[in-house]
């Protein structure tokens, strides 16, 4: 019995969506997964607001840093880029040394301030995490000055096909 072309098509077609089909959780592309989140670094320098306002667009947050194995991965994604100094999503803008994860309002449970920071100088309501510090946290200016920033989104969830 001879098989027509088309029953070969319908199977190649299902071959291939099963070989790109996977089931579980993912990261857009140019993103790096670690626990149940997407994290990434950026390319370019903003200032605190403006960085928020990018991640926002990418459907993420500046980073919140939760604990210390999280910083550790955090100092281990910038250690591989080329950001130096980079805002994390923190501030004490509403209250001075009240720090908050924006912009959800959830306050600091896990802190790794450098050693006489936070210090409030000229005004300094924005968190940043820099090389200089050995990857601790420092505050800083948040319009005049910009910087690297970090976005993070939680991973995508069903069904993805293709990466």
């Amino acid at each position: 019995m001879i098989l027509s072309n088309r029953p070969y098509h319908v199977v190649l077609v299902l071959l291939l969506l099963l070989l790109l089909w996977k089931e579980g959780s993912c990261c857009p592309y140019g993103w790096t997964i670690y626990r149940n989140s997407c994290y990434h670094v950026s390319r370019d320098s903003q200032n605190w607001f403006n960085a928020m306002k990018m991640c926002e667009i990418h459907e993420s947050y500046l980073v919140h840093i939760d604990d210390a194995e999280e910083q550790v991965f955090i100092t281990h994604l910038l250690q591989s880029s080329s950001a130096n100094n980079t805002w994390l999503g923190a501030t004490d803008w509403t209250v001075e040394g009240s720090w908050q994860w924006e912009p959800h309002g959830y306050k600091l449970n896990y802190t790794n301030f450098a050693p006489g920071q936070p210090n409030n100088y000229h005004s300094q309501n924005c968190l940043l995490m820099d090389r200089l510090h050995h990857y601790q946290w420092n505050d800083l200016e948040c319009l005049s000055l910009t910087r690297h920033y970090v976005c993070e989104r939680r991973e995508n969830s069903g069904i993805i096909f293709g990466k």
